[in-house]
């Protein structure tokens, strides 16, 4: 008995799944991208503006080669097309960094042409210099503070036990986490998460 006592009471790990909505990252997208100005610089140092990001939206891929579809409404500010309002859409491949704990943009494409060619040449112009550099760098999904959020709402809960299902109870602490997988759902992220952390299951009643 003595030595189940001290089982009890050390380290053991939970996986846990945890969704988080497109909503999410999109209010985090437009903090850092609306207002942005797409540009680009040249090797002698020359700069050149070519559009203002208005809004954006995020959401599932219907191309199955994609992750997510990002959608970016800007203004032009180029000398042939200015203050002219336009729409594309961005599939983008997703890449997890395991190390850094970090979602980036692997790959893309282009799509929403219009059937102006010179403003299509102009767009692809603009998104692709923009995509290399400031885009990409921006798309950069941390998921650790939201996790840390519902990490402490979960032990408010542990410390008075949480009853998983009736008469099954969860109680002790989550200490440290580490995401092992992040799997880009319908309308939100599925994120598989390793919890570390004294916790018991007390069963008080069986069906």
């Amino acid at each position: 008995m003595e030595k189940a006592e001290d089982l009890s009471q050390g380290l053991n790990f939970i996986r846990l799944p945890i969704n988080i909505d497109y909503s999410v990252i999109e209010t985090f997208l437009r903090k850092k991208m609306i207002g942005e100005l797409i540009s680009s610089e040249d090797k002698d140092g020359n700069g050149s503006v070519y559009a203002e990001i208005l809004d954006l939206s995020l959401g599932k891929s219907r191309d199955e080669a994609y992750d997510l579809a990002l959608e970016l409404k800007f203004k032009t500010l180029t000398t042939f097309f200015r203050n002219k309002i336009g729409k594309i859409v961005l599939l983008l491949s997703l890449d997890f960094d395991k190390v850094e704990q970090l979602v980036r943009v692997d790959n893309f494409e282009l799509k929403g042409y219009t059937k102006n060619w010179l403003f299509n040449k102009s767009l692809e112009t603009i998104i692709n210099s923009f995509m290399r550099g400031k885009l990409k760098n921006k798309m950069k999904f941390d998921f650790r503070p939201e996790i840390e959020k519902q990490l402490q709402s979960m032990n408010e809960k542990l410390v008075d036990r949480l009853e998983i299902i009736e008469g099954i109870f969860l109680s002790g602490r989550l200490d440290s986490f580490k995401i092992s997988e992040i799997i880009p759902k319908e309308t939100q992220f599925l994120v598989l998460v390793n919890f570390e952390g004294n916790t018991i299951l007390d069963i008080k009643k069986l069906a």
